[in-house]
């Protein structure tokens, strides 16, 4: 069976008791008695951790990121160590996870409605914030996240997600100068992006986004993100993406096919992903990028929350129709500020 295949469903729900924490150390789980969800926490023994999920099979990854979220499939992800760093990355889709800002892990399993339940390792920052949830699915090896539940489960901590405010806080930005911007703008979208302007110690992405001048960004209304992707969608137009928080970076191309909204936002369908704009969207900012690429001009779209970290991007992949191009690059230079 192969379940990328958009005739077969990724469900995330099993009968209740499908999951055995007799098998899973129970002496150290908890229970939370308002919704009933059980859960334990697992080590920081990262590499062997993130190993694992290889043997695991087809898991679902949920990454959110400010306004917002993102969710793929991964099929059995082989995160491998980045040299000279803490990163570890997903080669096959370029999925990092930069262990160095996780501050704790917890196995979980959630009651459903219908006698079904769900199971799940769900990350956090050293905040605590959530940073990446891994839904078990019905192509998902039970066993192996039995026995990985098994050897990781550990006592609870006092302090389970780190220090709290460990994290570098980006409001002391260096004020960037115009013209190095725009020296090393043809450089940028060779990076990945991340809140800091890569070659410039100190300067936030966003504020030199502001600086570069309007021949390489400039600002859309915010409002007009959620009826791009619509329209995009209705086009069939090829999608990649790219979301970032604390210590996940999750690129994915999805292709929506539909969409539809919620309690926290709308969510665009695609066969094993789906892209959620909550509603904070309307809080946050707008920008697109230009870069000329062998003549030809390329628009990106870059999402940024209220404290101006980056939090997505978005732009047609390459297989995108030569249609595809001028309606999305006419778009976002109609929804201009």
């Amino acid at each position: 069976m192969n379940p990328t295949n958009s005739t077969q469903r990724i469900a995330f729900s099993f009968p209740l008791g499908t999951f055995d924490i007799g098998r899973m150390k129970p002496h150290l789980w908890s229970c939370d008695d308002e919704c009933g969800t059980a859960h334990v926490q697992l080590d920081c023994g990262w590499p062997r951790l993130l190993q694992a999920l290889e043997k695991m099979g087809l898991l679902m990854a949920c990454a959110p990121s400010g306004p917002v979220t993102g969710a793929v499939a991964l099929r059995a992800a082989r995160f491998e160590p980045v040299p000279g760093s803490r990163d570890w990355i997903y080669l096959k889709t370029g999925m990092e996870i930069c262990t160095s800002k996780l501050g704790g892990v917890l196995a979980t399993l959630e009651p459903l409605e219908g006698g079904q339940q769900s199971a799940a390792l769900q990350f956090f920052d050293r905040r605590g914030e959530g940073c990446l949830k891994l839904l078990v699915t019905n192509f998902s090896h039970i066993e192996a996240f039995e026995q990985m539940v098994s050897h990781h489960a550990t006592l609870q901590q006092v302090s389970p997600f780190g220090l709290s405010g460990s994290a570098a806080l980006l409001g002391s930005s260096t004020e960037p100068d115009a013209q190095a911007v725009r020296s090393l703008w043809g450089g940028l979208r060779r990076t990945l992006p991340t809140s800091t302007f890569p070659g410039l110690e100190g300067v936030l992405r966003r504020r030199a986004l502001g600086v570069a001048g309007p021949q390489h960004a400039w600002r859309i209304r915010e409002t007009a993100i959620l009826p791009l992707l619509r329209a995009m969608a209705l086009a069939d137009a090829p999608l990649g993406i790219g979301l970032r928080n604390e210590a996940v970076f999750l690129p994915m191309g999805m292709q929506p096919n539909y969409w539809s909204g919620c309690c926290c936002g709308t969510t665009f369908f695609a066969g094993t992903s789906q892209l959620t704009l909550r509603d904070e969207l309307n809080h946050a900012e707008a920008w697109v990028t230009r870069f000329k690429v062998l003549g030809k001009e390329i628009l990106c779209l870059e999402i940024y929350d209220d404290e101006e970290c980056f939090r997505a991007g978005v732009g047609l992949l390459p297989e995108a129709m030569p249609t595809h191009h001028m309606q999305w690059n006419h778009w976002l230079r109609e929804a201009a500020c």
